[in-house]
Formats: C-alpha cells, structure tokens, sequence
C-alpha cells in the first residue's frame, strides 16, 4: 500500500530528515507521522514543518514511545537574491526566543500576503460581475 507519505521500500530507510506535519502543510499530526516512520522501517527521524515548531514537543514524545531517534527541526522560508528558498535546520532549540520570533514573523508576513492575494481576487470577481 502506497500512502504517498513515507513510501513503502523493500530496503527501509534508517532515517528521514525532513518530513511534514499536520502542524505546517502535512497530512498527519505528529504522532500519526511517527507511527507511520515506525512502521515503514525509518530509525531515526526529523520533523521540519514550514516555519513553525509546533509539533516538536508531540513528535519526540511519540519517537521516545516506538524507540525511535528523533531530531528536532524546522523548515524556514527564506528570500536570497530575490528567490524564495527553504532551508532545513536540524538539532535546534525549539524554545529559542529569537528562533520563535523569526517563525512567528515568517508566518505573520504569509497571511498578510495570503489575505492581500485573497482581496485582490474578490474585487476582480466583483469587477467581472459588474454590469457594462
């Protein structure tokens, strides 16, 4: 069976550095993830959600549980020579204050952009609607 999520191997991996959450654009919350690793063969694993830790504190209890080596980490946006990038930090801190307020203003600035996206669209649809 193919879940799209950690596919299934006929060698397991022993580790997955970079898998999503529920908590930033993932399909499974945290621990549901780790179960799944678990069962797929993965030993060691990473949780890099997009800007956001959130899920961490759930994902190490969960790897503790099934035995499993965990990594904290975080997938963060960033802008170099006008390019959108994503960078993977592994084996942070989780609780760092500037670390948190980093994220919580990359997050801030994309639903400001979301919600700017959004306006833009509905006075176009109001401007399409509109008797000539």
């Amino acid at each position: 069976m193919r879940t799209g999520i950690i596919p299934a191997m006929s060698s397991p991996p022993l580790a997955d550095l970079h898998l999503h959450s529920d908590c930033s654009d993932g399909r499974l919350a945290p621990a549901a993830l780790v179960a799944l690793a678990a069962s797929r063969g993965v030993r060691h694993l990473a949780l890099t959600d997009h800007d956001t830790v959130a899920g961490l504190g759930e994902a190490a209890a969960a790897c503790a549980a099934e035995g499993l080596r965990f990594t904290p980490g975080v997938e963060v946006t960033a802008l170099w020579r006008g390019q959108s990038l994503h960078v993977i930090g592994l084996g942070l801190d989780a609780g760092d204050a500037a670390l948190g307020a980093h994220l919580e203003d990359l997050r801030r600035r994309r639903r400001d952009r979301l919600q700017a996206i959004g306006e833009r669209l509905a006075r176009r649809a109001r401007l399409a609607q509109a008797p000539a």
